[in-house]
């Protein structure tokens, strides 16, 4: 990937007011383009599948519990996928024998919703490879 090609970011988060404040932070952040938002299991599976995201992806920012269900079955689904995704989770509720069943599950990095969104952008492009 060359420097002047942004991180293509997945932004799955339920709270539409925080999902889209962030969503903001991460494109004003230098190399990141937020390529699809979801609020929902099925609004992220529809933005996978019917949304061309298919090998244009490189980061899923994904919150634990959606009103579907729980954000580590995405993560599954895209590790069968696309295991170059990088995975980051994005959750209040991190109690660390999460973090460690998270992590051994092939979650690349977990981030708590507690650090401010530039914070969380610049951890998101990190993990993300993009420096």
């Amino acid at each position: 990937m060359s420097p002047k090609t942004p991180l293509k970011v997945l932004l799955v988060e339920d709270h539409a007011a925080f999902r889209q404040a962030l969503a903001f932070v991460l494109e004003d952040e230098q190399g990141l383009e937020v390529v699809a938002q979801a609020g929902s299991l099925a609004e992220a599976r529809e933005a996978l599948e019917g949304g061309g995201l298919e090998g244009r992806l490189d980061v899923a920012l994904i919150d634990l519990l959606l009103p579907d269900g729980d954000g580590t079955e995405l993560i599954a689904e895209l590790r069968r996928s696309d295991p170059a995704v990088k995975a980051v989770v994005l959750s209040a509720d991190l109690w660390p024998w999460r973090v460690e069943e998270l992590l051994r599950a092939g979650v690349d990095a977990v981030l708590d919703k507690v650090q401010s969104p530039r914070q969380i952008a610049r951890e998101v492009r990190r993990e993300g490879g993009g420096g």
